[in-house]
């Protein structure tokens, strides 16, 4: 099929069409950049049929103009049969072209626009065009012909997007994994891309909120002419006067796209670093060892005692789904343990800080599939799956958005660890999400458990995602909440300024919560993993150290955190000096023959404490001493498993079982907050 003969073969005989393409040689253009994307706006007034077309929900009153019937005499086409489905497809020449070699691929039938089941339709033109990309505009989505089926096809080299990076790629959202669409109304709310590269196939779906930006039906100045479709959001924009062009910059046009895209954020998530990390995609093998910084050498093992080596920059696949050998899970904790894990998007490797750094590029709503089965277990009820669904997501896209402290705060970020206090062997220190500086928010328990599709994603999960999407918990200034959870707070939720910033939010207040004090094995199935269920003592435990061994104990995991530590002689007390609402000590004197020092907040104490972490530091202090052997010991007797702050899972899953719903469990932890769908 020679498509360019046939090309230029039309325009010699179609003299209306032969005038469009010609004027488009003399169209304006002018490069604006959305979100450090460069855009390609043109001016090109003979648009203005396409862009003013009166489409009311995918329908038209007027005949078809994609009807044999309706074709100037001079159309042709070259018939096309798509494998393997079949049907019968018509390329020809678009009479209102965008850009230079502009094709329709029209269906023979005349039936109404809808990619149900044609995606591998799309796929095959795709390798039959290799040099040109593939698109469809839904019937709600920017077709002017929503009345009869047909894709387009446009030079890829025309095309802003198939020039953008790979990480402006997956920031776009673009995958190496074929889409579906199962019903009309996902069809007719979609613009769909596909090309290829020579070695992979790549899409693009843009979910539509809207048919066109408020702007288009302005009035005066304020109005501007355009109605996206999947070229304009592929980076290619046609305007139709020249008072728009001028006017519209890269912000006005992000503004305008933003307004019609349903677009969940992509996020990056740091799932696991080291000095080489392995893991298996298109059915091969990949080894990456590091060699220094910005470099790594890649060995690729084909499975036939055949290895290829070489040294790259960084590595980064858009193919899906792909499997990491040996993830670490529990850092630290008292459950830590490795495991290979599979995840869904893309993977990208980099040599940063002396390791190496794996991570995933995942839309946020497939994320919160794997959170919440990573989280609690997937066998669960809807209710609280929807309950723990939104504050998954507010939570992270809180990180995203980037929280701020209170003015005022006295904690100062430094390396992502958070210090304070001059006065001498005062050690304040918290983990927070801005120990982050390569991603957005890690795989572990630091942040949220996410380990990929390797735990089970139940359909009741993806229920709860699709019932709950882009819902979050909103303050009352419409800010995204910083929803916080633990696994247990022991009966009262703490202040978030008890474990992180010296900052307080209405939202997360102090609140009795009788819900966790449970041993129902049916509720705590719900929350709680495998490896979680191992842990029986959650509300109330005790923790017992002989003396030496406590002092031992401390030195080493203070020196951990602080290489230049000066070790404790024999401890002799521990002293609360500042407890949250909750209990929980967030400032603590450790008393030796030598010195004093302080210790805070919360987590620092749990560390300090033990070989993993203190179950929470909601504990009282007994000194004990055994009559016979004269020696000293301490007791801790503790309530509750984790920071409290927030949401009580343990005493949410307990609820859910009484009968509460998502928004009465949301209302009783985070007091004063609303739910809102912001995508």
């Amino acid at each position: 099929m020679n498509i360019e003969q046939f090309f230029d073969e039309q325009l010699a005989e179609w003299p209306d069409a032969r005038q469009r393409y010609m004027d488009l040689k003399s169209a304006q253009h002018k490069q604006v950049l959305v979100q450090g994307r460069p855009y390609d706006m043109m001016f090109n007034p003979a648009r203005i049929r396409s862009a003013v077309a009166q489409v009311d929900g995918g329908r038209v009153e007027r005949p078809c103009f994609l009807c044999p019937d309706a074709l100037p005499r001079e159309q042709c086409h070259i018939p096309l049969t798509a494998v393997p489905s079949g049907r019968q497809y018509k390329l020809m020449v678009n009479p209102f072209p965008i850009v230079d070699r502009h094709f329709t691929i029209v269906s023979q039938q005349h039936e109404r626009q809808s990619i149900v089941g044609r995606v591998w339709d799309m796929a095959y033109l795709a390798d039959l065009m290799p040099d040109y990309l593939i698109f469809f505009n839904g019937a709600c989505s920017g077709a002017s012909a929503p009345d009869h089926m047909h894709f387009q096809a446009v030079p890829k080299a025309a095309v802003p997007l198939t020039h953008w990076t790979w990480d402006q790629w997956q920031d776009m959202g673009v995958t190496e994994t074929m889409p579906t669409f199962t019903t009309q109304q996902q069809s007719d709310h979609a613009n769909v891309v596909c090309w290829t590269d020579g070695t992979a196939c790549h899409w693009l779906v843009i979910e539509r909120k809207c048919h066109r930006p408020a702007e288009y039906a302005l009035q005066g100045e304020e109005q501007v002419i355009i109605s996206p479709a999947a070229l304009e959001f592929c980076g290619l924009v046609p305007m139709v006067r020249m008072e728009d062009y001028d006017k519209v910059d890269g912000a006005w046009l992000g503004d305008m796209l933003g307004q019609c895209r349903r677009q969940e954020p992509m996020l990056h998530v740091g799932v696991m670093e080291g000095q080489q990390i392995r893991f298996s995609a298109d059915e091969r093998t990949h080894a990456l060892n590091y060699v220094g910084e910005e470099r790594m050498l890649e060995v690729l093992d084909y499975g036939t005692n055949r290895a290829e080596k070489q040294e790259i920059a960084e590595y980064h696949t858009a193919t899906s789904p792909f499997t990491l050998e040996g993830v670490t899970i529990g850092k630290q904790f008292h459950w830590q343990q490795q495991e290979d894990q599979t995840f869904r998007g893309a993977l990208r490797v980099i040599a940063r800080e002396g390791t190496l750094h794996a991570i995933n590029i995942i839309p946020v709503e497939e994320y919160l599939k794997s959170v919440i089965s990573s989280e609690m277990s997937a066998t669960n009820n809807l209710e609280l799956l929807k309950t723990h669904a939104i504050i998954s997501r507010s939570w992270v896209l809180r990180q995203i958005a980037g929280s701020v402290a209170a003015e005022g705060n006295k904690v100062e970020c430094v390396e992502g660890k958070v210090e304070c206090g001059a006065a001498p062997d005062t050690y304040i220190r918290i983990w927070d999400h801005s120990d982050h500086t390569l991603y957005d928010v890690c795989a572990d328990d630091h942040c949220q458990r996410y380990q990929g599709i390797t735990r089970q994603v139940s359909p009741l999960v993806a229920q709860a995602i699709e019932e709950t999407r882009g819902m979050v918990l909103v303050d009352a200034d419409g800010q995204i909440c910083d929803a916080r959870f633990s696994k247990c707070c022991g009966g009262k939720s703490e202040l978030f300024s008890t474990c992180w910033q010296d900052v307080d939010f209405h939202y997360l207040q102090p609140v009795d919560d009788p819900w966790c004090d449970t041993k129902d094995e049916k509720v705590l199935r719900l929350v709680l993993n495998d490896y979680d269920q191992q842990t029986h003592d959650f509300h109330d435990w005790e923790a017992s150290y002989d003396q030496q061994a406590l002092t031992d104990l401390i030195n080493r995991r203070m020196s951990a955190e602080y290489p230049d530590f000066a070790p404790l002689d024999l401890v002799t007390d521990l002293v609360p000096v500042l407890r949250g609402p909750s209990g929980r000590i967030y400032q603590l004197r450790i008393v030796a023959n030598n010195r004093s020092i302080s210790l805070g907040k919360e987590l620092l104490i749990r560390k300090a404490l033990s070989e993993s972490h203190l179950y929470s530091s909601a504990f009282d202090v007994r000194r004990e001493v055994d009559p016979s052997s004269g020696r000293t010991s301490f007791v801790l007797s503790g309530r509750g498993w984790g920071h409290g702050v927030g949401l009580c899972q343990i005493g949410a899953a307990n609820m859910s079982q009484h009968g509460f719903d998502y928004q009465q469990i949301l209302s009783h932890y985070f007091v004063g907050a609303k739910i809102v769908k912001r995508y």
